[in-house]
């Protein structure tokens, strides 16, 4: 009995020390697979994992998340949105590197930003300069392209600002 008091107390301050993490925009403590391993069965902390993997763009971790995501509604509503996300990711990387159309996909529209560029690219909503797709996007304009080494990158630009460059493998 004693065993499983120290052990509850340990989980509730693991749980509290994720939490200050992510209030404290510390994603890359929270995401991670070690988090994920603890906390498998606790939707509203896998939750919040995933969206600290989302603030730092790890998107492979989001299959370790949303296959475990299913204990409430919320967590299973979350897990679509996480791999809404991910099917979108792997989409744009196959039309980038292999031509593979993207207008027989139907999938949700979030408001990450791999999805702006998948509904972009998808209903041709871009302008295409040199070997960059500008998409416009409210108030930021999205640079869209290909790496060299298997990856393609999203820019984010506040007029001729760079604010956020996005690698995705």
């Amino acid at each position: 009995m004693k065993k499983l008091i120290i052990s509850l107390m340990f989980l509730s301050l693991l749980r509290a020390d994720i939490l200050n993490e992510f209030l404290n925009k510390n994603y890359q403590k929270v995401c991670n697979y070690k988090s994920i391993k603890t906390f498998a069965n606790d939707d509203k902390i896998l939750s919040i994992i995933g969206l600290s993997c989302l603030k730092i763009d790890n998107l492979y971790m989001l299959p370790y998340i949303f296959n475990r995501l299913k204990h409430t509604s919320d967590g299973r509503k979350n897990g679509i949105y996480f791999i809404t996300i991910y099917t979108q990711k792997k989409l744009l990387y196959s039309y980038f590197f292999d031509k593979f159309p993207l207008n027989s996909f139907s999938l949700p529209q979030t408001d990450y930003i791999l999805s702006k560029v998948f509904w972009a690219i998808k209903n041709h909503n871009y302008t295409k300069e040199n070997n960059k797709y500008v998409i416009e996007d409210s108030n930021k304009i999205l640079h869209v392209y290909k790496g060299k080494d298997n990856f393609f990158v999203v820019d984010e630009y506040s007029g001729s600002k760079l604010i956020k460059r996005h690698w995705y493998r």
